[in-house]
């Protein structure tokens, strides 16, 4: 399993966060996560790099063709998709995750 490399607290490489545990922006009526802002990157221990964003599919656990959208980080899945979700456990649409790439 993965773990963060970089010094930033809350980050769990392996697991969802569901929509429930998101707050919702009175004002926008956006779905915030807990912890955030979406697109979000770090490196992985086993050489990835790491997006946060939020499925606006459900994903299947270790999906190879995620697309992650450069704007809004909403991740849907594709042909083109060069990212992959997470391993452990499928996503439903909605939920927040982090999604891998290789980063060489």
């Amino acid at each position: 399993m993965a773990y963060s490399l970089l010094p930033i607290s809350g980050v769990n490489l392996n697991t969802t966060t569901p929509i429930s545990f998101a707050y919702t922006e009175v004002a926008t009526d956006i779905a915030i996560p807990n912890f955030g802002p979406l697109g979000t990157q770090t490196f992985g221990s086993d050489g990835k790099r790491y997006v946060f964003g939020k499925a606006g599919v459900a994903i299947a656990a270790s999906a190879t063709t995620c697309i992650v959208n450069a704007s809004t980080f909403v991740v849907t899945t594709g042909t083109a998709g060069t990212y992959a979700g997470p391993t452990a456990t499928s996503v439903a649409a909605g939920e927040f995750a982090w999604f891998a790439a290789t980063s060489v």
